[in-house]
């Protein structure tokens, strides 16, 4: 067979066992997060969050179309797997191409083999990595864009090949085709502008070596100059509360000067050798000036332009963007007859990714025809501007690195001493080392903020990395320099540009998938490293170097590929996994006919819409997003929009007062709404006084606080609106996600019917659980077979128990959210002396969700063995006890001082364990334990001699 044979067959033998791997363990429907938004925005071609992923959903919807699976989002799901399959395969071929860049001779077939197999290894390092193959099994952006950076980046590699054949332009212009395209996807791609100028710039126009070389060191020393002004600036930021907008935008403004001069100056002092064809600093300036030409020049300017040029008439806006293709053409046109065939390339480059970004009308259209899913409504050009710009999220400091200053982010500028601190600590070592370390080293779990695990893999594909780095430089500096920009571009420098706040909702570890791609390159060309070095070890005898070489390819093949598959397996195989599924689809189920729920976020949320769009159920409910409550578009969409024919929300808004709504500040006071008799007569009510004032009434306090000041959200305004407006006429939810600070102080008129809570005009009197327990009854104990599109209390609860499915953290907290009915419902039984029926809501839960499956926090496991004890359930008791005691002791030595209050404290719960089983010895023990430090406490000391009296078989009154 021949050598070009043997690659193309080792290459597709990569790609189908790639392909296979993920096929069987992509996520069966929906996922959590953003899938179930991008699903549904496939399949009905709709207008997801900004900036939008216009060719994303074409491709997601042409596959939507394929007759390959019943469920639809199985089939979205397949764009991941199958762009990821053939990312994993240009990664092997981008490999063998740097190898044989480097290698000058030509290598015998042996050799040649040995690098097809190396270049296997590494890239099945980057298949088989958590973070990577997470992406891969689920219908997000993230793999199809990693795809884009693949493809580009590989074009790249074979134009080397061809630069100086007639022709070989079509390669560059075929990338910045591809970019175009990709910004429909996501902005990676764009990053890879730079190193691919950098390789363009080595092959055509660096003449000089040396001199690069030389302005290489004067870049590090720049940089490194530029760093210790950052290291001193972010140091003096010690402010142990947020500084507001405007201050932030000021030390943007500095720093951009100070920066600016810094380099200006620097520059200018060596200008005679920096600025030259043969410099680093040329290639940069001018990756830098086409990377800005595209963004934010092409995806944020120019609608700009065509707004400020055209406003929002329609055949404005396409004249201007007509004549931009106009002017673009023309000079290539005139490039090409002045001979300057650089500004003709770039022309066309920037022509075609002009044309791949055309993909954007799509979202105009779509937007125009009303979607269920149209997030900022983009109808206009005034509209696209702001969201091509993600205006809804606000701006982002580039310079200051704490800046947040929403409430959940407050606790930062107490946990940090400065910027300087919380960089470091959080934003480069919490949120891109650790990921890194994550997909090399070992993860330790899936919890979230978890760290890392070296018995995993032992850090063996981190050291071949590492290896391959140094091997690469050694051999290659000038590709190994453009790859190294590769890899910081898609981890460091995104990470400094994003500038992520803590907390986050989830990990991010997706996001640096790009950077993990270099790092796997590296994993490749280690591996070739390490046959060379094996090769020259033994050099007498072919035999026993082939077997060593041989050797070799093992040690890479278990140490790296072997490994990697086997931990990261069960945790990325979703093929049976319907949690998603059922968790939206109880919700939805949660709530009576043409209801308005209330949701808190994305996983309360786009499943919902997924499960509406795409599989028609529930289309009667109306889910009103909190978050995006703070928006106007979204409040006059849910006020004249009736998607798929469901009922619109009715509000008092006009257009004008939802334009003007701001939060604003507030101080407690008495809110009511009106009853109705019929309605409070309705569901049950007894109380005269409701009756007589007809209406109920709570104090409502500040939701929020923004620093020092009480407030209220325009969310909360436009909630409480809502319920006014709607005079009882259709049932209003909140879902169970909903935080208390978002139900506007209603907690007492809320009554459980699943993972909802309904308000009614009936005020919870007692304090026990408040719950509608036929219906709660109903949802939890009888699980349909099938499913239903209309109204039908019952939960379904696949995979649950099913010991095979991984459940990570999201699912664990998620699923809480059934044992916290499960529980709700066993307290009411218990408060009524029904024992029989609170042990068979425990043993149902426990047979839904079993604990050895589906972790049961040690509070939790507290909460449900006292319900069990006090059921009459003594041998349930025993076993919780018996899993407790060990859990318990482990938090007292772990803190032998946490005694003091709180309800969950260690010691009170392993205690009343001990009383309860009558294990009195224990009992001392413990209490002795904390004598130790308070040895004048009354109270301890009076318990121990009660517990030594009843181990005597005495019976002691108990202690006051």
């Amino acid at each position: 067979m021949k050598e070009i044979q043997i690659k193309r067959l080792i290459g597709l033998l990569v790609f189908v066992v790639v392909a296979i791997n993920y096929l069987i363990t992509a996520q069966v429907s929906l996922s959590f997060w953003d899938c179930g938004e991008f699903i549904a925005s496939s399949d009905l071609l709709q207008v997801p969050h900004p900036p939008g992923t216009p060719f994303f959903l074409l491709f997601g919807r042409l596959f939507a179309m394929l007759p390959v699976a019943e469920n639809i989002a199985y089939r979205v799901n397949l764009v991941s797997v199958f762009s990821s399959a053939f990312t994993i395969l240009f990664l092997y071929l981008i490999i063998i191409r740097l190898i044989e860049n480097f290698k000058k001779d030509k290598e015998s077939k042996t050799e040649g083999i040995f690098t097809y197999l190396a270049a296997a290894i590494g890239s099945m390092s980057l298949a088989f990595s958590d973070s990577f193959w997470f992406n891969a099994v689920e219908g997000e952006v993230y793999a199809f864009a990693i795809f884009f950076t693949a493809f580009c980046v590989w074009l790249a590699m074979v134009w080397v090949d061809k630069a100086d054949k007639f022709g070989s332009e079509k390669y560059l212009i075929l990338i910045g085709y591809l970019i175009g395209l990709s910004l429909g996807v996501h902005l990676y791609p764009v990053l890879t502008i730079v190193p691919i100028m950098m390789i363009v710039f080595f092959k055509k126009y660096v003449t000089d070596d040396a001199a690069l070389k030389k302005t290489g060191y004067f870049l590090i020393v720049h940089i490194g100059i530029l760093l210790l002004i950052s290291l001193y600036q972010w140091s003096t930021f010690t402010e142990s509360a947020p500084i507001g907008y405007e201050n932030w935008k000021e030390i943007d403004k500095t720093s951009f000067i100070i920066y600016g001069l810094v380099s200006v100056v620097f520059i200018g002092i060596f200008w005679k050798k920096l600025l030259n064809k043969n410099s680093f600093y040329v290639i940069l300036i001018a990756g830098g000036l086409l990377t800005f030409i595209i963004y934010p020049g092409i995806v944020q300017m120019i609608p700009q332009i065509i707004y400020t040029i055209g406003g929002n008439d329609f055949l404005m806006n396409l004249v201007v963007f007509l004549a931009l293709f106009g002017i673009l053409g023309y000079i290539i046109y005139w490039a090409k007859q002045k001979k300057y065939f650089t500004v003709a390339l770039v022309s066309k480059f920037i022509f075609f990714v002009l044309v791949g970004y055309t993909t954007y009308t799509m979202i105009i259209i779509r937007a125009n025809q009303d979607t269920p899913i149209n997030l900022n409504s983009p109808k206009t050009m005034k509209e696209v501007v702001s969201y091509v710009n993600r205006e809804q999220y606000g701006a982002a400091s580039l310079f200051k690195r704490r800046y947040g200053q929403e409430p959940n982010l407050l606790g930062m500028y107490q946990k940090y001493n400065t910027d300087l601190e919380f960089f470091w600590d959080y934003q480069i070592n919490h949120m891109v080392n650790r990921y890194l370390l994550w997909n090399y080293v070992g993860r330790s779990s899936t919890v979230q903020d978890d760290g890392i695990d070296f018995n995993d893999f032992y850090a063996i594909p981190l050291f071949i990395g590492l290896f391959g780095l140094f091997y690469h430089y050694r051999k290659d500096w000038k590709y190994a320099s453009a790859y190294m920009a590769l890899f910081l571009m898609l981890g460091y420098i995104m990470a400094i540009y994003f500038n992520m706040q803590e907390p986050q909702p989830r990990e991010r570890d997706y996001f640096y998938v790009g950077m993990f791609f270099g790092f796997s390159v590296w994993i490749g060309i280690g591996m070739k490293g390490l046959l060379e070095l094996a090769g020259s070890i033994v050099k007498y005898s072919k035999t026993l170097r082939s077997a060593l070489q041989i050797a070799v390819l093992l040690f890479g093949f278990v140490g790296v590929n072997v490994l990697m598959h086997a931990k990261n397996f069960h945790w990325n195989d979703r093929s049976a996994n319907w949690v998603p599924w059922d968790y939206a689809y109880n919700m939805l189920q949660s709530v009576d006919k043409d209801a308005v729920i209330f949701t808190n976020g994305d996983n309360d949320t786009f499943p919902l819409w997924y499960l509406q769009d795409v599989e028609g159920v529930r289309r009667d409910v109306r889910v009103a997003n909190l978050s995006l409550l703070n928006t106007d578009w979204y409040i006059k969409q849910l006020r004249d929009n009736t998607p798929h024919g469901a009922k619109k929300i009715k509000m008092s808004f006009t257009d004008q007062v939802i334009s003007q709504l701001q939060p604003m500040q507030w101080e407690p006071r008495t809110m009511s709404i009106e009853v109705p008799k019929e309605i409070y007569k309705q569901f049950g009510g007894k109380d005269t006084s409701v009756i007589r004032t007809g209406k109920i009434s709570w104090l409502l306090n500040a939701p929020v606080q923004y620093g020092n000041i009480p407030a209220i959200r325009v969310q909360d305004i436009v909630a409480f609106d809502i319920i006014q407006a709607n005079k009882w006429e259709r049932p209003i939810y909140f879902a169970v996600t909903c935080s208390d600070d978002s139900k506007l102080g209603l907690q007492e008129y809320l009554q459980m019917e699943g993972l909802a809570f309904r308000l009614v005009p009936l005020k919870n009197e007692t304090r026990s659980e408040y719950i509608n327990e036929p219906i709660l009854r109903t949802q939890l104990f009888e699980e349909p077979k099938g499913y239903s599109k209309e109204y039908q209390p019952g939960f379904k609860f696949r995979s649950l128990n099913d010991p095979n499915i991984f459940f990570d953290d999201n699912h664990v907290r998620l699923t809480a959210n059934y044992r916290n009915s499960f529980l709700r419902l066993a307290i009411h039984y218990l408060v009524r002396n029904e024992n029989d029926k609170a042990l068979e809501a425990l043993d149902m839960m426990e047979t839904k969700l079993p604990r050895k499956i589906i972790p049961m926090d040690f509070r939790i496991k507290y909460d449900v063995s006292t319900f069990y004890f006090a059921a009459g359930g003594i041998e349930r008791y025993k076993e919780l006890a018996a899993e407790l005691e060990p859990e318990l002791l482990q938090r007292i030595e772990a803190n032998p001082l946490d005694y003091k209050g709180k309800y969950y404290n260690p010691y009170v719960m392993l205690l009343e364990v001990y009383r309860n089983l009558n294990e009195y010895d224990k009992a001392i023990e413990l209490l002795e334990r904390i004598l130790q430090y308070e040895p004048n406490d009354a109270g301890i000391i009076s318990e121990i001699n009660r517990l030594k009296a009843l181990k005597g078989g005495q019976n002691p009154e108990l202690p006051n």
